[in-house]
């Protein structure tokens, strides 16, 4: 985090168009050979070549695309000469031109090159005199793309002791560039598009945040409002003057709007005295649209020497609530990476009195409470941050699974730990049921929720028989009261079991559930004869957790039923799954009861509960000393659904 805080700050946008140059896609269908793409850019006089950077059209918005048509394969080559020409006084070549070389600075023609995503990648020089400049990238199919797209290439010169330099790309009709096979579909594509200035990257700043405001003029209904506003800088002496650039303010109250206050109109004159006697004069319609996506505006003057004096003039000043306003973040005048207005004076005409001591914001650096970074220097720190982000973000992956991953082993070890203690508990409490009570009551507390919805009733049941089996301990019937005790404990351990099971799955898949609910009806029914028929294929599908919670309660009260009350020796398990039903029957050949009378420990109204939350049907046929048969039967769809209604059953 230290080294990204001193690197630029990183917030890439999407353009609307000038997205850059794109290559004409490869004929699959061709049988000729494919040539190579070219991108040539020759200077008319050798320049120091400190670095190349390309700038990759990306779609911030969708984060699956990454850098589109960024090449895969690639080659950069530079056109050296051997020495320096010599000029004389007038600017005339007086030697001949050093004899040339092609010189390789970089080679991604073996391996494809990692996307770069929404950053720039960089590639440093020799700083040594060149003269040509020239990319190639194979145009082919199979590994390489059948097209390719660059939103901007950077030349940056090299300065003397070795700094960074200016773009040379948009030294105007000193430098050519050619392209071969280039896409040209203006608003969008273009060859020109690689070397307009106009970037996806999002502006020149530093990551570091200050406390110096952007410069925010509202006008009250008291002030005195003239036509336009004239803003005024004295350089302190003549310079040559190559653009002047106007930078947005940020909206006040941190409200996302983009060209907040930001005029209609601006005029541009340039003087080299301060009564602006014969200036040049540039002016710029509708600059609201010519600044992408909330960027700076760039205004090329064509390097004029001798300018010491720059007014702006801003007229068609837009309104916020009724009243004029005026944002202006920064205005900056420079030639090649020289910026001449940094902390100069400011002067201005027809703004209220109360903002004349603000105007210094105009020129102090710093635009959205970031420090405006040299272009070079942007670009390069923005390369220099793809890696560390990379590193950044997997790091945060990581923490957040490892969060994920202890609170789920925190929430297993709790489970495991009360299952663990609950076991303990049932085969204890028949010897210690006075001491193992107070045990059961703290336990009941500490268990989770999925527990107590699993095994309560059991737990219950079990307590009251170690009650009743106190009492009747000497007497004849104690065998009975053991085999009802027996059963219950079967059903805790089945529920236990499942519990396990759930919590050790990262999904419940319907072919488990099946198999497991033929499990507990072979754990329950062991003194039984019992007979089971499931479906010969049963589809993959994903179960819902509040599906198998509802479906194993109705189940476990089913065969709880049939176990306790029916005195049956036979039972018929039946599940049947097709593409619209899941059902599923108990049969047993017990003594049957009147579905009309109500009957007390059934658990009849639970059942049909949880059949209605399901938005299943439920049949109940019995007929005393005939048998009882349930069927349940639910909508397929609803298997991998939560039901629309909240989980009422508790038990």
């Amino acid at each position: 985090m230290e080294k990204i805080s001193k690197l630029p700050h990183h917030n890439p946008v999407q353009l609307s168009d000038h997205l850059g140059w794109h290559s004409l896609p490869v004929d699959l269908d061709s049988d000729g050979e494919v040539s190579s793409q070219v991108i040539d850019v020759k200077f008319d006089f050798d320049v120091q070549l400190d670095s190349i950077a390309l700038v990759p059209v990306s779609f911030p918005d969708n984060s699956k695309f990454g850098a589109y048509a960024f090449p895969k394969r690639f080659k950069i080559e530079v056109l050296e000469s051997g020495g320096y020409w010599v000029g004389d006084e007038n600017g005339q070549w007086i030697l001949p031109p050093p004899p040339y070389k092609w010189v390789e600075m970089v080679n991604w023609m073996d391996e494809d090159f990692p996307d770069p995503g929404s950053y720039p990648v960089f590639f440093g020089g020799n700083g040594r005199p060149v003269y040509q400049v020239r990319i190639t990238i194979p145009q082919g199919v199979g590994k390489y793309r059948r097209y390719h797209a660059i939103n901007e290439l950077y030349l940056f010169r090299r300065q003397s002791l070795g700094h960074i330099g200016d773009n040379m790309m948009v030294w105007g009709d000193t430098v050519e560039v050619e392209v071969s096979n280039s896409l040209s579909e203006p608003p969008l594509w273009n060859a020109e598009y690689l070397y307009d200035g106009v970037v996806d990257l999002g502006m020149p700043l530093s990551e570091e945040v200050s406390e110096v405001d952007d410069l925010m003029v509202i006008w009250n209904q008291n002030d005195i409002m003239d036509h336009s506003v004239q803003i005024t800088l004295d350089l302190g002496k003549a310079r040559q003057v190559g653009r002047v650039q106007l930078w947005p303010a940020e909206a006040p109250y941190g409200m996302e709007v983009p060209l907040f206050g930001f005029p209609d109109k601006v005029t541009v004159e340039l003087s080299t005295n301060s009564e602006f006697s014969s200036p040049e004069v540039i002016t710029i319609e509708n600059p609201r649209e010519k600044v992408y996506h909330n960027n700076l505006l760039n205004i090329v003057t064509g390097a004029i020497r001798g300018i010491r004096y720059v007014r702006l003039t801003f007229s068609d000043l837009g309104e916020y609530k009724g009243r004029r306003i005026l944002g202006l973040g920064e205005i900056r005048v420079s030639e090649f990476d020289k910026n001449w207005s940094l902390n100069c004076q400011v002067r201005a005409a027809g703004i209220p009195e109360r903002y004349q001591g603000k105007l210094s914001c105009l020129v102090d650096g710093y635009s959205r409470h970031r420090r405006i970074l040299q272009e070079s220097e942007w670009i390069k720190g923005l390369a220099m941050r793809r890696p560390l982000d990379h590193r950044l973000a997997v790091v945060n992956r990581k923490l957040s699974e490892s969060h994920e991953a202890l609170r789920q082993l925190q929430f297993r070890f709790s489970v495991v730990g009360g299952i663990v203690l609950l076991m303990s508990m049932i085969a204890g409490g028949w010897f210690l049921h006075k001491k193992r009570r107070k045990e059961l009551s703290r336990l009941k507390m500490r268990i989770t929720r999925d527990l107590h919805d699993e095994v309560g009733s059991s737990l219950g049941g079990i307590s009251l028989m170690t009650e009743e089996l106190q009492l009747v301990a000497k007497q004849t019937k104690i065998s009975d009261e053991l085999e009802e005790l027996s059963l219950m404990a079967r059903e805790a351990y089945s529920s236990l079991k499942e519990v396990i099971w759930v919590t050790d799955q990262d999904s419940i898949r319907l072919p488990a559930l099946v198999e497991k609910l033929v499990e507990r009806a072979g754990r329950v029914f062991r003194e039984m004869e019992l007979s089971v028929e499931t479906p010969e294929y049963c589809p993959n599908t994903e179960v819902s957790l509040t599906f198998k919670r509802h479906l194993f309660m109705f189940f476990r009260e089913a065969l709880h039923n049939c176990a306790r009350h029916a005195g049956a020796t036979q039972v018929w398990v039946k599940i049947i799954v097709d593409d619209k039903f899941f059902s599923i029957s108990i049969r047993d050949n017990g003594c049957g009861f009147d579905p009309a009378e109500k009957t007390d420990g059934w658990g009849l109204d639970s059942m049909k509960k949880r059949a209605e939350e399901l938005r299943g049907a439920l049949e109940i046929d019995s007929t005393p000393e005939e048998g009882t048969s349930v069927v349940l039967k639910l909508p397929y769809e609803g298997i991998s659904k939560d039901p629309c209604r909240s989980y009422q059953t508790s038990n």
